[in-house]
């Protein structure tokens, strides 16, 4: 099998993973660990949550859906709880991908990094209630062989409303 047909196979078998008709790989490249801006909010009060990222040794993830890959994305679960701001990316390296015939510099990280989620408490929250917020992130990794499929690493938050 060529480089070639084996890279359109994995940006084929992308999308079946992204219509939910297979499971994702539960092989995780990166590490990731949560942490918030504050422990506790008011009602009302706008907090961060940081994922702070590490590819694994040898590995890079995506920052762009260019040439069929899956970018890094935060996602994280609505609840009534709070009200969720729009995410923020450090600005990523160039990088080459293996297997690619042209050698086409595409937006990637290979180094640690810190994604931020602002996130504020709903006034209808309760004093006291202590808040799990939970999210995952979305991301495909290469090495400087292979791709390997999209995976989601999932995250949690702890945050107590005042």
């Amino acid at each position: 099998m060529s480089v070639r047909t084996f890279l359109l196979a994995v940006v084929f078998a992308q999308g079946v993973f992204a219509q939910g008709l297979l499971p994702k790989s539960s092989v995780q490249q990166i590490a990731a660990i949560p942490s918030t801006s504050a422990a506790t909010a008011a009602k009302g009060e706008t907090l961060t949550l940081w994922a702070d990222v590490t590819p694994n040794k040898n590995i890079h993830v995506y920052a762009t859906d260019k040439q069929g890959f899956t970018p890094l994305s935060l996602k994280v679960v609505p609840q009534p709880a709070i009200a969720i701001g729009k995410v923020t990316y450090p600005p990523a390296e160039q990088g080459f991908t293996p297997g690619i015939d042209m050698m086409v510099p595409l937006p990637m990280y290979t180094k640690p990094f810190r994604v931020a989620q602002p996130i504020t408490i709903a006034p209808s929250a309760k004093s006291g209630d202590v808040l799990t917020i939970a999210g995952a992130i979305n991301y495909q990794a290469c090495d400087d062989r292979l791709c390997y499929p999209a995976t989601a690493f999932p995250v949690t938050w702890v945050v107590t409303v005042k």
